[in-house]
């Protein structure tokens, strides 16, 4: 199968977000607290709790039912739940104070740009689709040094993934058709099943092994075996 251009996700794919999450949350809870927080016997767990969001509050925001603020400060609440703390979230040490300390650590992980440069020299197209809005992402990417031309986010089509819309725009502005436009992210719904339901070639980025890959889904452990999948063509020079 022909790979044409590449679509990424952005957040846990080709930025660790959970990893700048965990240390912008423990700075601000210490800050907001005190350093007796630190050494909670459940600051492990909040600490999760706030970066993986089992509640789904960061889906809330994406569909349109909370604000960017509001699901933050759900999310803090409760974790303090957790950790048993009275009071309110500082709601300008959350909104602006946290987004301060979470973008001084957007670092890509280590298998994206080795990955990125191949396929600049391979000559294929590759840009990001995201579910949060252009800008903030695009900014995100610039922060962590990745160069993306494309970015596709939430406000571009009116509706986040696994909306078909997303990847299909995504290909267009790639210029590439979507059959051979390859969606590579980390989520099971919004990008494995959201790009193969849209005619994309869909494959699942599972770095810690947590994630059964649906029909017709491939799944990578690393961004380094991309190019490495035999049914799955990057040289156009070869056909």
């Amino acid at each position: 199968m022909l790979v044409q251009a590449v679509l990424f996700d952005v957040d846990d794919t080709l930025v660790n977000l959970a990893g700048a999450q965990h240390v912008a949350f423990r700075q601000q809870l210490t800050t907001q607290f005190g350093d007796r927080v630190s050494s909670h016997p459940a600051m492990a767990v909040a600490a999760e709790a706030f970066v993986h969001d089992p509640k789904d509050y960061y889906n809330s925001y994406i569909n349109g039912k909370l604000s960017f603020g509001e699901q933050r400060m759900a999310r803090v609440v409760d974790a303090m739940e957790i950790l048993q703390l009275d009071g309110e979230p500082d709601e300008e040490l959350w909104i602006v104070g946290y987004e301060d300390i979470v973008s001084q650590h957007w670092k890509p992980f280590a298998d994206v740009p080795p990955l990125l440069e191949r396929l600049t020299d391979l000559g294929i197209a590759y840009g990001a689709a995201t579910n949060n809005v252009t800008d903030y992402q695009a900014h995100k990417l610039e922060q962590a040094g990745l160069a993306f031309e494309v970015v596709i986010g939430t406000d571009v089509t009116g509706k986040p993934k696994p909306h078909a819309s997303m990847f299909l725009e995504g290909a267009r502005q790639l210029c590439a058709d979507p059959q051979n436009t390859l969606m590579i992210g980390d989520d099971v719904i919004n990008d494995g099943l959201g790009a193969r339901n849209a005619g994309l070639i869909s494959l699942l980025i599972d770095r810690d092994n947590t994630r059964t890959n649906p029909e017709r889904v491939y799944k990578v452990a690393s961004l380094s075996d991309v190019l490495h999948i035999p049914s799955l063509c990057f040289d156009n020079r070869e056909i």
